[in-house]
């Protein structure tokens, strides 16, 4: 019966797309998290949600993926990850991926570590965000939380040649 309530519940990130959506003031603020200058005016956001303030590495990933939540044009969370949703970014009109995205994901999988990856994802998440691209902010802000630099690297490795793959079969 536990399992049935916990089902029920809505996510994190379905929370905060619903708040944005409503609040205005509140998204504005939560837009601040991920900046280093302007994080501190977030925290009172973070701590409300259970978001450990003391450890970097425990709250720049809610600060990155909440920012960019309140940052999305979208209404709920996309089914993309990020990956595929890099490789979305950068498609032309004939579905091609552009020769930018590599570099861009070279630069995330060349860190070490989940501080480097937030500071090294943030202006790719904006992108992303601004081009309206469904990206799984519920997957990013998992796969941040509990990041393991082999097996999460290699997972959006592969999800972003997986989708190009894809794409290339389709008649």
């Amino acid at each position: 019966m536990a399992d049935e309530n916990k089902q029920k519940e809505p996510s994190l990130v379905a929370k905060i797309f619903a708040r944005c959506k409503n609040d205005k003031g509140f998204a504005a603020t939560l837009k601040r998290a991920d900046n280093p200058d302007t994080a501190y005016q977030a925290w009172e956001i973070l701590a409300t949600y259970g978001v450990p303030l003391d450890k970097d590495f425990k709250r720049l990933p809610y600060a990155l993926v909440l920012a960019a939540v309140a940052r999305s044009s979208n209404d709920q969370d996309g089914k993309l990850g990020l990956g595929a949703a890099l490789a979305k970014a950068y498609q032309d009109e004939k579905g091609n991926v552009g020769d930018a995205a590599k570099p861009k994901l070279r630069r995330i999988l060349a860190c070490d570590d989940v501080v480097e990856v937030c500071q090294v994802l943030r202006p790719i998440l904006q992108l992303i965000c601004s081009r309206g691209v469904g990206i799984s902010f519920e997957k990013l802000l998992n796969d941040l939380k509990y990041f393991n630099s082999e097996k999460t690297l290699a997972s959006w490795a592969q999800d972003f040649f997986g989708s190009k793959s894809k794409e290339n079969e389709e008649p």
